[in-house]
């Protein structure tokens, strides 16, 4: 049998919505906060990235949030 690969995204529509939401605000602090103090060691590169991830940090939290309504959708039609 073959192992299924299922996304993150695709995992998460199927979860409750609010695992959506809190994934959505630690990929966010994650991306926003962390990666940049991880990230800035003096080197060009480094704080390339940092600022980068700074940059994305909003597009990625939100992408996370995506799955959120998706699932709350699903809720709604099951529930019916």
């Amino acid at each position: 049998m073959p192992k299924r690969n299922d996304h993150i995204l695709v995992l998460l529509t199927s979860a409750p919505w609010w695992v959506s939401i809190i994934s959505s605000a630690l990929v966010y602090v994650i991306l926003a906060y962390l990666a940049p103090t991880w990230l800035e060691n003096g080197s060009a590169v480094g704080e390339g990235l940092a600022q980068t991830s700074e940059k994305l940090a909003p597009f990625f939290g939100g992408l996370f949030l995506v799955p959120a309504v998706l699932s709350l959708i699903r809720g709604w039609l099951s529930g019916l």
